[in-house]
């Protein structure tokens, strides 16, 4: 009877196990592609992570050889599964596909083909396997691609054995290996050996493959990387020498020269290395003919610009802005003039006058397309990366004009921000405010008040203001102020912030607690029934806690007459006599807030309630902000935008949302 049960229960499942047998699967027609033809594909979810999704989405990586390319294929509804059509080029040797929901970089859900991958082989026109191939399949599936985004397409499998078949169908079927993937070849084949065995057989592949002639820059430089990796230290030195005979004035050449002359070195000595270094590989001769080492003068203007500000060279700092290109000139202002002003102790009349000769090259240098590397050639984005680096150094410039009380300096400079930046920051609105009051263009304010209110990027002081504009116009009343102040934000704004207030909603309990304030006395968070409650988790060494303060006042003011709604502020993760830290500080600046103190955890660290969210946080950066409910944490965020009123505006919308509730 028992084996006629089990019998029974395997013809029950077999239904089951044939169903998830044919889950999540490609099918690919035809089932051998080649070159120049069209791949059919047809994939069905059926059982996986995307099985409801209503719009899955692909990526396809094909390698031509030399390198991995990423392309987006659009996927249509066929049946219950989803198909496109790729045309392949004739230079592909591999491909592989991922499927998700959501954003490629950050998925919501994908499939890899439960870490397998989903991937072919390009055959040749006779069915066989194109040369290169079987490494190309090694390499996906060891993850060793040296793309991150093909890496993701599968789990690494570094199975000596796996690796090892593959390269021997390789060199059978290539009758070799191409010389376009001999340094693939050397890097696999370093899996399946002992260190001792693979410095013995790299020295071999390496003069044999050497012997064979074509000694290019790459190669060479190839060689010798793979020299040093098996502690080869002669061959390694009789191909440096080759390269500085063969190729004396090429990247790799500099680049080994730029080592031997400032590794290691620092302050007046590299000053001094990299001068001579200079003379000899000229930035002006490398811009004649740009190569992948360009890097090299980045590093070099960089750290030749901290060593002439450090040590007050001023006119050979200055002279830096002759050449170079924008995006290393925006570093050196960012590493001395921005954080100069923003640590507060560089004397700030000095850094306007270097900001005053530095900006206008910005300016002109600002589309050169010196961040394209970054971007993987991609204009656009390397462009809105410049754009966003140059609004910074225009606030440090515009902070510094107006703290020496250069206004009209000042206003030059704020029709030079992008599109993007003319409003979004709170901190220089406030700014650009001041600036229009010194200068007199009292008629500019109430416009840019309201493009800030837009843009939610609003000050206390700057609500101040406006509402005081705004009874000027009315007689010295406020009464439909409110209204007013509700239409200047448009609906997309407001619906934009519930999206992204709704996506940091939560459920997690709060373990109780009783807190000491700032008077000593005791809070207990079981007191909060029927309450809606604002934690802001801060410390007094957390400048983005600090930073928040003003956006939090404004919480404070808005919610001071609601019974419903409480807002506390935890200082915690402090050290010394922290109670006093806090206290004096709040209190000092004029903040009218409920302070708590963290209690003292079991390690001795004042942070046993923030500790006791680590689960939910995931995390112990603050600031934080939580909002409690029923002794359930139902909001959660980690951070500080740079803006009160935005601040303020998603916590409030939070507490609305959470109020409505039953």
């Amino acid at each position: 009877m028992k084996h006629n049960f089990k019998f029974l229960g395997l013809l029950l499942i077999l239904p089951f196990l044939a169903e998830n047998l044919a889950a999540q699967s490609v099918t690919w027609k035809p089932e051998n592609p080649t070159p120049g033809g069209n791949l059919n594909f047809v994939y069905s979810a059926k059982g996986g992570d995307l099985e409801f999704s209503d719009s899955p989405k692909a990526t396809l990586s094909v390698f031509d050889g030399r390198r991995w390319t990423g392309k987006d294929i659009p996927l249509t509804r066929k049946g219950e599964g989803w198909s496109a059509v790729y045309p392949v080029p004739q230079n592909t040797l591999f491909l592989a596909l991922k499927f998700y929901q959501g954003d490629p970089s950050n998925p919501e859900a994908k499939d890899i083909n439960g870490g397998k991958g989903y991937y072919r082989k390009i055959s040749s026109d006779s069915g066989m396997d194109r040369s290169g191939s079987n490494m190309a399949e090694a390499l996906f599936r060891t993850g060793m691609t040296a793309d991150w985004n093909t890496n993701s397409f599968v789990s690494p499998n570094r199975d000596s054995k796996v690796v090892d078949s593959l390269l021997s169908r390789e060199e059978d079927n290539s009758k070799g290996i191409p010389r376009s993937m001999f340094f693939n070849y050397l890097e696999l084949k370093g899996l399946t050996m002992s260190s001792t065995d693979y410095a013995k057989w790299v020295d071999a592949r390496i003069k044999s493959e050497a012997g064979k002639g074509e000694l290019t820059e790459d190669f060479l430089a190839g060689m010798r990387r793979y020299y040093i990796r098996t502690k080869n230290k002669y061959g390694s030195d009789r191909i440096e020498e080759l390269i500085n005979q063969k190729f004396p004035s090429s990247g790799t050449a500099r680049l080994l020269a730029y080592r031997k002359a400032a590794d290691g070195k620092f302050g007046g000595e590299f000053q001094i290395a990299v001068e001579n270094y200079l003379k000899k590989y000229p930035y002006s001769e490398w811009k004649k003919k740009p190569d992948s080492k360009g890097y090299l003068y980045y590093e070099i203007f960089r750290g030749l610009g901290s060593q002439y500000f450090d040590s007050g060279q001023t006119e050979k700092f200055l002279s830096l802005f002759n050449e170079i290109d924008f995006k290393t000139a925006n570093e050196i202002y960012r590493w001395n003039i921005t954080r100069g002003q923003m640590a507060g102790k560089v004397d700030r009349k000095m850094l306007y006058g270097l900001s005053k000769k530095i900006i206008p090259y910005l300016l002109k240098h600002r589309q050169d397309g010196s961040y394209l590397s970054d971007f993987g050639g991609d204009r656009k984005k390397a462009q809105e990366n410049a754009d966003n680096q140059l609004d910074d150094r225009l606030f440090t410039h515009i902070y510094l004009a107006n703290n020496q009380e250069d206004f009209n300096g000042a206003n030059d400079h704020f029709r030079f921000l992008s599109s993007k930046g003319a409003y979004k920051d709170a901190d220089l609105n406030e700014m650009h405010l001041n600036v229009l009051t010194k200068i007199g263009h009292l008629d500019s304010i109430k416009p840019m008040l309201e493009r800030a209110v837009a843009e939610n990027a609003v000050t206390p002081f700057m609500f101040d203001k406006l509402k005081s504009v705004y009874k000027s116009e009315h007689s010295g009343k406020e009464d439909g102020y409110p209204a007013y102040l509700a239409s200047l934000t448009p609906d997309e704004k407001i619906k934009e912030m519930r999206e992204l207030v709704m996506e940091d909603m939560v459920n997690h309990p709060l373990i109780p607690f009783t807190l000491e304030d700032a008077d000593g006395n005791l809070v207990s968070s079981a007191d909060w029934k029927n309450k809606v409650v604002v934690i802001d988790f801060w410390a007094t060494w957390c400048r983005p806690c600090i930073m928040a303060f003003p956006g939090m006042q404004l919480l404070v003011d808005k919610y001071a007459a609601d019974t419903q709604v409480k807002i506390y502020m935890i200082g915690t993760m402090q050290s010394g006599d922290y109670k006093s830290k806090s206290v004096n500080y709040v209190r000092g600046e004029g903040y009218r807030f409920n302070l708590l103190h963290d209690a003292i955890g079991s390690t001795g660290e004042q942070d046993q309630v923030f500790k006791s969210l680590v689960p939910l946080f995931k995390s112990s950066a603050i600031p934080r902000k939580i909002i409690v409910k029923n002794g359930v944490v139902r909001y959660s965020s980690e951070g500080y935008s740079g803006s009160p009123s935005q601040l303020r505006d998603e916590l409030s919308m939070a507490i609305e949302i959470l109020k409505k509730e039953d």
